[in-house]
């Protein structure tokens, strides 16, 4: 009998340790939902097909080259996703990573233009949910929390789908996830059409 109340006390302490080490990064943070206009930014990017997962790597490197090599410093982050992983089979998932230059021109930057896309996301009404960026975990964190309350939102409100931006804003600490609704297929295609 005492086995088992000090394996159940141990089980508790584990959950509790658990419990606290995720709240640092979201886990009990609300999902904050407004309409706001955003933008215009300046990303620089490459395409990605396949896994969501994947892209970090892919983001990474270009902060690095970016920092390293041009002397452009950056502290935004974005994945612009096109597609639903639950209805687009995971190698067929199409998104656009980099990060988003401030303080500079896409003149500044014709240099690098040949390895990587270059272009304006222009200023947009979107709805915008606000979840914390404590690191990878309040990604994934993210995921779980905030797209079903943003699918309900956009739904409820008869938003149309669009392509979702997740912009990882690292002096604030917070990830905006930003579904712009006034911009045209045409405009979130040139991005995949440009790189």
């Amino acid at each position: 009998m005492k086995i088992l109340a000090i394996i159940g006390i141990v089980l508790v302490l584990i959950v509790a340790i658990i419990l606290i080490y995720l709240s640092g990064y979201g886990l009990f943070s609300s999902v904050i939902i407004s309409e706001k206009n955003v933008g215009p930014y300046l990303l620089v990017y490459r395409k990605h097909i396949g896994d969501y997962k994947n892209v970090g790597p892919v983001m990474d490197k270009i902060y690095y080259d970016l920092k390293d090599n041009h002397s452009v410093i950056t502290t935004k982050g974005f994945g612009l996703y096109y597609d639903n992983p639950q209805d687009v089979t995971t190698d067929n998932l199409r998104s656009i990573v980099g990060c988003i230059v401030e303080g500079k021109s896409i003149e500044d930057l014709k240099d690098i233009k040949n390895k990587y896309g270059i272009k304006e996301y222009p200023a947009s009404k979107s709805v915008v949910a606000e979840f914390p960026f404590k690191g990878k975990i309040s990604i994934i964190l993210g995921i779980f929390k905030v797209y079903p309350k943003l699918s309900a939102y956009l739904n409820e409100n008869k938003h149309p789908s669009t392509p979702i931006m997740e912009l990882y804003d690292q002096p604030n600490e917070k990830i905006e996830y930003i579904s712009s609704f006034d911009l045209s297929k045409e405009v979130f295609d040139s991005f995949l059409n440009s790189q």
